[in-house]
């Protein structure tokens, strides 16, 4: 057992904030500045927390990291570390943290642009080449030792289309049907491991509610085809994710689901952060569903949709969102 090693291959031991490397100031402040430095984690001397390490059970553990993933993925499949794993290296794994792919102080540099020396490489960067480790551990692993992941599928709790719609509802049925299954399958993936399960769950929470505002808050323009549009200060307002990656990520997942988006610049000079982030002002999004075939359908359709869902249920309306409720849209 490794029982040094954490889930996810960090190195316990030599984490400079590990229980035994933090015991007087002078070693705090070292852990401090060499965290800002190259990590650009900003913790005072005073206010790091001595970790006891990832691998013990929680029954043992102190301190925090009880969330991670990665970490409840290994404890669901009884595995030490993601090494024993029948499909390692997954794609969690390998982006649980940003220091997770590094080998060498050359790959640290290449990343990040910052120069470091060898001792501060093995001491504030090296413990976390989690993938390094972990392929060590996993070249001594016979083919027995290596097993198979449970799999998990996300229960679909979504209400039934309406079979009786096409009579009762006579404007957009088509697109109203696209809708339903654009909701339905939004993230929804069968046989995921306990870590992709979680990032899935969270993931359609958060696509929903950023198509939910765009239904609710946004405006439907002619873009070439119709399209919704949504002002930046009104997509922050939702408090959803606002970091420029965070969004463009979201919007390149939304691809897969015939769901086109763009950041719509109005001001050059002030919609970004030095850092990236989004302002509050000086941007919108702009999303269009389908294609020409659809003429503006879909996104006519799905607007009625969540404007008449949010009058009836308010600050609820994600709840019957996330299920489907069509009940709303049947003319009585």
């Amino acid at each position: 057992m490794n029982a040094f090693v954490a889930k996810c291959g960090c190195n316990c031991t030599t984490c400079p904030t590990y229980k035994d490397n933090v015991q007087n100031i002078e070693e705090r402040k070292a852990c401090s500045s060499g965290w800002e430095r190259y990590l650009n984690i900003k913790l005072s001397p005073e206010k790091l927390r001595a970790c006891d390490g990832c691998s013990l059970p929680d029954s043992e553990r102190n301190t925090y990291y009880l969330n991670c993933k990665i970490r409840k993925c290994c404890i669901e499949n009884g595995m030490d570390n993601c090494a024993y794993c029948s499909i390692f290296p997954c794609r969690e794994l390998e982006s649980v943290h940003s220091m997770q792919l590094i080998q060498s102080k050359e790959d640290f540099t290449s990343l990040t642009g910052k120069e470091i020396n060898e001792d501060d490489f093995v001491r504030f960067i090296e413990p976390y080449a989690g993938l390094k480790h972990l392929n060590e551990i996993r070249k001594k692993l016979s083919k027995s030792e290596i097993k198979n992941y449970k799999k998990f599928t996300p229960k679909n709790k979504s209400n039934k289309f309406p079979e009786d719609l096409s009579v009762t509802f006579d404007t957009g049925c088509h697109g109203l049907k696209r809708i339903y299954d654009l909701i339905t399958s939004l993230a929804i993936r069968t046989n995921v491991s306990y870590a992709e399960y979680m990032t899935l769950r969270a993931k359609r929470e958060q696509l929903l509610k950023m198509l939910m505002a765009f239904g609710i808050y946004g405006i439907i323009v002619k873009a070439g085809s119709d399209s919704l549009e949504l002002d930046g200060e009104v997509y922050l307002a939702q408090k959803l994710p606002g970091m420029y990656h965070k969004l463009l990520e979201y919007l390149d997942e939304l691809k897969q689901y015939h769901i086109s988006g763009e950041i719509i610049v109005l001001d050059p000079k002030t919609w970004q952060t030095p850092t990236g982030g989004l302002r509050r002002k000086g941007w919108k999004i702009r999303i269009s569903f389908g294609d020409s075939s659809t003429d503006g359908e879909d996104i006519r359709v799905f607007k009625i949709y969540t404007m008449k869902l949010h009058r009836k249920h308010g600050i609820n309306t994600y709840r019957y969102f996330n299920i489907a409720d069509l009940s709303v849209m049947i003319m009585k």
